[in-house]
């Protein structure tokens, strides 16, 4: 045990050690590829809205009272005779037309403002195939050309140095100077300038406060947060001196200049030294002492034109280095908060294992005892959050590619992970649409009104849409998945199955409809496709997921890939399984073993099998948590003497043992996601009197992927690994909701953008790993 400046019984149930004096490919691809369900109700609502234009082509609504054009519907609810009604309803139109409002003239999903001239014209929606052309013809305004000439101006010439300290030549700029004589001097580095050339290089960037961080759950009141001192930085901030006077304010607002792709990096320290008092006269020790051997753990963000996030280092000597990799160039809010100042050893959970071994009714009174876990703080480290700027790699680009453009498609290698970390610098979330800014284009049906499909995409909640952008290569699109239906040349899965020499024609398969049906008779989606009277002469390629709800709601999404909208039927030739390890895959091995051997009597070795799974979420939940001591208790395949962490280890090895000697030709673990994030979520209903216990945060979670890491590389050489966790983590705001906003689903499941960057990365693998020719043409 650590000492302590007073005797060692100053040690509060939370760990903390007190002190005696006092008592935690393209960037066009947004909206076909983050949210499939949205768009299909949004095109089917279009089309609604086109038979219904053949009658009136136009249709007017109001964003403010009456005012302008809009009499003329005035006119046709109002005005039923002429006369005396005429002339009242003739002077009512004038008088509304001195109010000066704007009106909204709308054209399908396109919106027009007549009074400032403003023609948001040419925005595409992509289903698909199918692309829904969201504009009334015509010309962009005065206002436009202006906007974008502006835009160009920032991005062309040296009045971007101002804030960076350099030109685009990478060169020191001491002092600026005006490419443009019809400028006002950028030598006054006013707030405006700064915000137009942060924005020129990403339009929706993100601003501080942007996006959403203490929500309100509750936490205790001690923490070490205060405690720590930013020491040193990998890039130290830019020195007044070497600036112009006249900017000097506005450019020192950085903390740090950062070049794009370097490693950013700071240490800080955890300092309990003696501090003034209230009264400012003489000096007092801290409540709490910082643990000598370390041990905090930290949430680490950032936002700006990208959310990212990174890794933190624990040294064990009160120090930690937080490091991370900022690709896209601009301004970025750097946050570091405190999750747990004094955890537990993650060895050690559950706490209360001894306690149910007896697994009698003793065992309930131990039911609720989360309050003995530390619980999650959520504090902000003392200096944070701060201000960096990311200079672009090369003029006018943000990575070594260049634009998204000159990227190729991923293969293999670039969508599996050989470590825990790897995912860590491989790719990043880039913001594509901010409700808030100017160049945000309307999507949803009615822009006054809210719908829970609008609250999930971000566009009626948190205002902010993202996807996900590979550093060195590109995921397919939607569109490029169903491209191949228009031209003739066949969906993607089509075209694999031809390249594999499948006679599709022959292969029976199961419709849409029979799929639901089957669900409903079995409980669980795809068993019927694993055995049955219809699959005995199946030999497509069969694809079959093992994993709780959120490989479920991967699948879900990976359905929609591959069903053809002619039809409404999965593709001939491919079938889809699912096996459930919900409870945890002690509970579930000998279902999932059994209906893998089930599969493999009735098919045999003619079809091509590829098996995608993961366990992770119900392991953590059921066997390191102190509030499921009954669950434990009640099954006999948990030995609750050992850890959590021992007993997860020795379940995926028997898992993954079956899997690897099992006939299929493509074998990929999915990392578990980073389940039950606080910071950053929102639209939560927080019980006020309940603690955020450690065994469900995404720490543990992590710790259970080094170990899936570890323990498949050693006895699996089969078997890859994919990315689940550092692609979810940067991402708490972007979460499953309902209309009532539940927490158990909302903390572990991940919303549309994820589930599609998921679902897009699991077709590329099959393509990658079965007909790799099919990407090359």
């Amino acid at each position: 045990m650590m000492s302590l400046r007073s005797s060692p019984d100053r040690i509060n149930s939370r760990g903390f050690q007190l002190h005696t004096n006092l008592t935690t490919h393209r960037r066009d691809s947004t909206a076909d590829d983050n949210g499939f369900g949205f768009l299909e109700r949004m095109r089917a609502f279009q089309a609604d809205s086109y038979d219904k234009s053949r009658k009136r082509n136009i249709r007017y609504s109001l964003a403010t009272p009456r005012s302008g054009l809009s009499c003329i519907n005035y006119f046709n609810q109002r005005i039923f005779t002429l006369g005396g009604l005429l002339i009242i309803a003739i002077f009512s139109c004038s008088s509304l037309l001195g109010q000066n409002r704007k009106l909204v003239k709308r054209i399908g999903f396109h919106q027009t403002n007549i009074n400032d001239g403003l023609l948001r014209n040419n925005k595409k929606v992509l289903i698909g195939n199918d692309e829904m052309q969201m504009n009334s013809g015509g010309s962009s305004g005065n206002h436009t050309r202006r906007f974008r000439q502006v835009m160009q101006n920032e991005m062309t010439s040296k009045k971007y140095s101002i804030i960076t300290g350099r030109n685009f030549d990478g060169e020191s700029s001491s002092s600026i100077s005006n490419a443009n004589n019809n400028t006002s001097s950028f030598s006054q580095a006013t707030e405006q300038n700064r915000y137009r050339i942060h924005h020129a290089l990403n339009p929706f960037a993100l601003l501080p406060g942007d996006l959403p961080g203490y929500t309100g759950w509750a936490r205790p009141e001690q923490t070490l947060a205060g405690y720590f001192d930013i020491e040193r930085s990998s890039h130290p901030g830019p020195i007044a001196r070497d600036i112009p006077s006249s900017s000097t304010q506005q450019y020192t607002k950085y903390h740090s200049v950062v070049k794009s792709e370097d490693k950013f990096s700071l240490l800080i320290t955890c300092n309990n030294d003696k501090i003034l008092d209230s009264n400012r006269e003489s000096l007092v020790e801290p409540p709490y002492l910082c643990p000598e051997e370390g041990g905090s753990l930290f949430y680490l963000r950032a936002y700006g034109p990208s959310v990212i996030s990174g890794n933190i280092i624990d040294h064990h000597n009160r120090s930690y280095s937080v490091e991370m990799y900022p690709v896209d160039p601009g301004e970025y809010t750097v946050e570091l908060v405190v999750t747990f100042s004094s955890p537990l050893n993650f060895d050690d959970l559950p706490i209360n294992r001894a306690k149910s071994v007896a697994k009698t009714q003793s065992s309930l009174e131990y039911e609720n005892e989360e309050e003995v876990e530390p619980g999650f703080e959520g504090y902000m480290v003392a200096g944070f959050p701060l201000l960096i700027w990311v200079d672009p790699l090369f003029p006018g680009k943000s990575s070594k590619q260049g634009s998204v453009d000159e990227k190729p498609l991923c293969n293999i290698t670039q969508l599996t992970d050989s470590s825990p970390l790897s995912s860590l610098s491989k790719g990043h979330w880039q913001v594509i649409d901010h409700v808030a800014r100017f160049s945000h284009q309307p999507l949803t049906p009615d822009e006054s009104g809210v719908t829970l499909d609008g609250y999930r995409m971000g566009l009626n909640s948190v205002g902010v849409r993202m996807q996900y952008t590979f550093e060195d290569c590109e995921l397919l699109r939607i569109r490029d998945i169903f491209d191949g239906m228009t031209n003739g040349t066949g969906h993607i899965i089509e075209r694999c199955l031809d390249n594999l020499n499948y006679d599709r024609s022959n292969i029976t398969n199961f419709s849409r409809h029979d799929f639901d049906i089957e669900k409903q008779n079995n409980g669980t989606v795809g068993l019927d496709l694993a055995i049955g009277r219809r699959v005995d002469s199946f030999n497509g390629i069969h694809i079959i997921f093992i994993g709780d709800s959120v490989m479920k709601l991967e699948m879900g999404f990976f359905t929609k890939l591959v069903t053809d909208p002619r039809s409404r039927s999965i593709f001939q030739g491919l079938k889809i399984s699912f096996l459930e390890t919900n409870g945890g895959i002690h509970a579930t091995m000998a279902n999932v073993t059994s209906k893998l051997n089930a599969i493999l009597e009735n098919e045999g070795n003619q079809s091509k099998k590829v098996i995608l799974f993961n366990t992770g979420l119900h392991d953590v939940d059921i066997l390191c948590s102190s509030i499921r001591s009954r669950s434990r208790g009640s099954k006999e395949e948990i030995n609750d003497t050992k850890a959590c962490v021992d007993l997860y280890r020795e379940a995926l090895e028997d898992l993954t043992r079956v899997i690897d000697a099992y006939p299929a030709q493509i074998k990929i673990f999915r990392s578990t996601t980073a389940g039950w994030q606080k910071y950053g979520n929102y639209g939560f209903s927080w019980p006020a009197t309940s603690i955020q216990p450690l065994s469900r945060s995404p720490h543990v979670v992590h710790y259970f992927n080094e170990i899936a890491y570890s323990t498949i590389q050693k006895c699996c050489s089969t078997i890859s690994i994919a990315d689940g966790y550092w692609i979810t983590l940067p991402r708490p705001d972007h979460t499953q909701t309902s209309d009532t906003n539940q927490i158990g689903k909302h903390l572990v499941h991940p919303g549309y953008e994820i589930l599609s960057v998921f679902a897009r990365r699991w077709l590329m693998t099959i393509i990658c790993g079965l007909c790799s020719g099919v990407l090359a043409e």
